[in-house]
Formats: structure tokens, C-alpha cells, sequence
């Protein structure tokens, strides 16, 4: 385990789920991010991320919750969502190999489910959505960064060489 002794009394679990939601948390969910750009990297796929986000003044809690029930039902099993921040509510999905169209698809699906699931508190949610075609080693940073303009212009970023 890692060098810890499961006997160890001062041991501490390391989290990985957060408890509102039952997604991973942003200590995981970001190391998974650079792996799977990793992944992407070394085979040539491509690989797509959604950055969820809700727009209003509502506790962060409940629209976590909404946000991430709905997002949850709504990706594929090979896809890792993750909750990203608190301050406003944002998720973020990990979609490997997805290209431009099937990340544009999930990110359709997602927002309307995530939308949905908002309704009854009053509040919608923003998608910001990129692909990161084969060709270019990115980091998790820049990609987060990338989603964040595209939520903010409601345009696609595109990452890496083009085909």
C-alpha cells in the first residue's frame, strides 16, 4: 500500500471520492486527467473533457448534487467524471478516446441532463468542452484552462496537431 502500514495508527485514508456527490474528488480526478493525456499521447487517440458549470446564487451543495447525479447518468463507463471545484459547482468528465464530434455529442447530452436536473433549484449550467487531437503532449492545466474559455465563449477548443 504504498509504503503505509494498514496497522499504522496514524495513518490517514486517502480520499478520493467526495462524500456531497459520490464522484472523485479534484485530488484524483486531475492526476487521472494526465494520465489519460498520457494515454492519448502515446497511442494517438484523441481525447475529450468537459468542464460542467452552474450559473447562479444557489448553495454550491445542492447544485453539486443535481449537477452530479445527472452527470453520472449520463456519461459512458470508460468515461471519469469528477467534481472540480465547489466555488461555483464545477464537474469535470474525462472522455478517452472521443473525437470533436462524439465530445460535442456528450456535452449536448450532458447539458441538457445537467439543465434538468437544475430546473427545480432555479439555476442552469454552462458547458465548456475540448479536444485534444493525437500529435501534442498537453498538460492537465492547459486543458482545464482551455475548457474554461470555452464555457465562457460557448465555443469548442481544440488542443494539438490538427489530422
Amino acid at each position: 500500500m504504498c509504503g503505509v502500514r494498514a496497522d499504522d495508527p496514524q495513518a490517514e485514508p486517502l480520499h478520493i471520492v467526495d462524500r456531497t456527490t459520490g464522484l472523485f474528488n479534484d485530488r484524483f480526478v486531475r492526476p487521472v486527467l494526465e494520465d489519460e493525456l498520457a494515454r492519448a499521447h502515446r497511442y494517438q487517440r484523441n481525447l475529450g473533457v468537459l468542464l460542467v458549470e452552474a450559473n447562479g446564487s444557489i448553495p454550491p451543495e445542492e447544485a453539486l448534487k443535481a449537477m452530479a447525479a445527472a452527470l453520472a447518468g449520463t456519461v459512458r463507463d470508460v468515461d471519469t467524471p469528477g467534481v472540480l471545484g465547489r466555488t461555483p459547482p464545477q464537474l469535470l468528465a474525462i472522455l478517452p478516446d472521443t473525437d470533436v464530434a462524439g465530445t460535442a455529442h456528450a456535452a449536448n447530452r450532458v447539458l441538457a441532463a445537467v439543465n434538468d436536473a437544475l430546473k427545480p433549484l432555479g439555476v442552469q449550467a454552462a458547458v465548456g468542452l475540448v479536444c485534444i487531437r493525437p500529435g501534442q503532449r498537453v498538460r492537465a492545466g492547459g486543458v482545464i484552462e482551455s475548457a474554461s474559455r470555452s464555457l465562457r465563449s460557448g465555443r469548442p477548443e481544440m488542443m494539438g496537431k490538427p489530422a
